[in-house]
């Protein structure tokens, strides 16, 4: 993929050593990994969707250690390089575990099962993404926007350019306001849409009227944006409209409601199927730069040439031999869960398939683990974590391993007539996705993290160390988060006590499908002809982007953006594609030198708006939580509320045109 970010010098140069581990920066990080896990698991929940620590941890860290004498920017970057990995780690934790309570396999989180799950997927994903960091980060460049947004808040508070901490401050304080107007008070819109039936179909489209998904589009950049797009419109303005042509419009409040069920209920396995082989093809594409990754790093440990230690501060990764090390102890505790989920699932099983089960297990987790990694760092890195598809990843791993489960057990015992055996059947596979999803999301925000140290200055290696810290502090309080939130609100339609408003439960949505997918491998049917549909697609796409490549075209068409804009929601599409328009606009008719100074400026004022929502969002998750609402805030105005749509899109326009503008002066 050809990307838009140009390549610049680190701010702290190779030469310049800095204190990057210090005991304050260890201390600070651990404690703001824990305040994000809490606080993203109640919005995790409730609303399907997390918010990136990296930058509030960034800007949390330089207001505390400006106060102490010799602090630095490095030893900033290393705090919010831990605390974001309390962010992920609960992301994935959220998304897969409560469906052992939804499922009724688990009447409660318990603690030991739950942390040893957190712990194998949070040091699997840091491992993982020790041998992508040299292809995708320094080698293909790509644009990691969470990462570039974080390092650019860094520079910021340690540059004397004083216009460019006003841009960034204004930029952020912007979008601070339109995201509490909207998401807070509840007088400005977020989306704005329109769907209306055509005859016997229906069409139309939305618009999230997000500050960071428009200002992650800009980082971005047109060019690896038109593959996304093509997704979007062939899902929601031909396969859906055909869709619903024939089968109708299922009953909802709105048309844009029940075509949303249609793409939940059906086209979402459509981007599962294109994610499972664009992933699989992804991986293949990179099996050469990881080769020469994993043989430099031989070579470093048998001391010929070591490139390790000839190599530059700044391109110092952990050395392979301690990678490979690592994977090997994380697969004994690996061993170990499944061992004693299948012993005590009672599953049936003859001691040659009880044992073939556990190794099966544990050696798949550590492949479709890696795969899953690679998956998310790529896509985090073209389009940022906000869109990267966890849940849809992880349903492709599922599959994966939930057929080859369902073949071994068929052997052994009969699931229709053991409905009990089945549900552990399936409990196992969820088990086994969570060390999947931990290890993807926590592999993609590393990739975040580092992109922000090469930008920076930072060292890789310890980077790499401190993100195994923010790991394992996420996952020893993890369980008791889950079990807590568990308590007080109830999860699904599962309630812990009597008594209890059922209107409080968190409705944890990717939880539900999880166990939905899993539980239909074993006691319900999966929609196949969708999935091999997305297969199918896919393999078009990957041919697309060989023949442009074969041609030498500018252009490209990356499998897995095609794959996102097929099974994302039309609005996420559109608003990163505003982000492109108007980077596209900022830098028309200018020479590459003009239009490198400008988008520098411009990323720096996007990197502020990312930084608004994301810290906006982050402090509204605490009275959110405890007072069980997200309308504790709200202004009930009519004439507000009356024109709640229009307040949003004049806003949002509004900080758009701050954008172009920013974008189009000079420095």
């Amino acid at each position: 993929m050809t990307t838009e970010v140009s390549k610049v010098e680190p701010f702290v140069p190779a030469a310049t050593v800095l204190p990057e581990i210090t005991f304050r920066a260890l201390l600070l990080g651990i404690v703001l990994a824990i305040v994000l896990a809490a606080s993203s698991t109640f919005v995790g929940l409730k609303i399907a969707r997390t918010i990136a620590g990296s930058i509030p941890a960034a800007l949390i860290s330089m207001l505390i250690l400006r106060h102490f004498k010799k602090a630095n920017i490095l030893e900033n970057n290393m705090v919010q390089t831990i605390a974001s990995a309390g962010e992920v780690v609960a992301a994935g934790a959220i998304f897969t575990l409560p469906a052992l309570i939804i499922m009724g396999y688990w009447q409660s989180f318990n603690y030991f099962q739950t942390m040893l799950i957190t712990m194998i997927g949070g040091i699997l994903g840091v491992l993982f993404s020790v041998p992508l960091r040299r292809h995708m980060i320094v080698k293909d460049n790509l644009p990691y926007p969470e990462g570039v947004a974080t390092a650019e808040v860094l520079k910021a508070g340690e540059a004397t350019n004083k216009n460019s901490t006003r841009v960034l401050l204004m930029a952020s304080g912007f979008s601070a306001l339109l995201s509490l107007l909207q998401s807070g008070l509840k007088v400005a819109g977020e989306h704005v849409q329109y769907w209306t039936k055509v005859g016997s179909t229906a069409f139309g489209g939305s618009l999230i009227l997000s500050p960071v998904l428009m200002a992650a589009g800009y980082i971005v950049g047109m060019r690896g944006l038109i593959a996304f797009l093509v997704g979007g419109l062939l899902t929601w303005g031909v396969a859906i409209p055909m869709f619903v042509a024939v089968h109708g419009l299922p009953e909802a409040k709105s048309v844009g409601a029940a075509l949303a069920m249609v793409q939940h209920a059906h086209f979402r396995y459509v981007g599962v199927g294109v994610l499972a082989v664009g992933g699989l093809w992804s991986v293949i594409s990179l099996v050469k730069q990881i080769y020469g990754a994993i043989k430099m790093s031989f070579v470093a440990m048998k001391g010929q040439q070591d490139e390790f230690t000839q190599a530059l501060r700044t391109d110092r990764d952990l050395p392979f031999k301690y990678v490979l090390l690592g994977i090997a102890g994380v697969s004994i505790p690996t061993f170990f869960l499944f061992f004693t989920l299948v012993d005590g699932a009672n599953l049936a099983l003859g001691s040659s398939a009880f044992w073939s089960l556990i190794i099966f297990a544990t050696v798949f987790s550590l492949i479709i683990g890696f795969i899953a990694s690679a998956i998310a760092a790529y896509i985090v890195g073209s389009v940022g974590t906000t869109s990267l598809p966890i849940s849809g990843i992880t349903i492709a791993a599922i599959v994966a391993f939930a057929s080859i489960l369902l073949l071994l057990l068929k052997s052994q015992v009969d699931l229709a007539i053991n409905p009990e055996i089945a549900l552990k059947a399936a409990a196992i596979v969820i088990i086994f996705a969570a060390v999947v999803c931990i290890a993807a999301a926590v592999s993609g925000d590393n990739m975040q993290d580092l992109k922000a140290g090469q930008i920076l200055g930072a060292t890789p290696w310890k980077q790499q160390l401190m993100l195994v810290v923010g790991a394992l502090a996420s996952a020893l309080v993890i369980p008791f988060i889950l079990q807590t939130t568990f308590e007080a609100y109830g999860i699904g339609d599962v309630l812990p006590r009597l008594g209890m408003n059922p209107e409080h439960a968190l409705p944890a949505p990717q939880a539900t499908l999880m166990a939905t997918v899993a539980k239909g491998f074993f006691i319900g049917k999966l929609p196949w002809h969708m999935i091999l549909g997305g297969a199918a697609l896919a393999v078009v796409a990957i041919i697309l982007d060989l023949v442009l490549q074969a041609r030498k075209s500018t252009y490209r068409f990356p499998v897995l953006l095609f794959a996102l804009g097929v099974y994302l929601p039309l609005g996420y599409v559109t608003a990163f594609f505003v982000g492109g328009i108007i980077r596209s606009l900022a830098t028309r008719g200018k020479s590459v030198r003009e239009e490198a100074s400008e988008t520098n400026h411009g990323i720096l004022c996007a990197s502020g708006i990312i930084a608004g929502e994301a810290i906006l969002g982050a402090v509204l998750t605490i009275p959110f939580a405890y007072f069980q609402s997200t309308d504790i805030f709200a202004l009930k105005i009519e004439a507000l509320t009356q024109h709640q749509t229009m307040i949003g899109i004049v806003l949002y326009l509004a900080l758009c045109g701050f954008l172009y503008k920013q974008a189009r002066n000079r420095k």
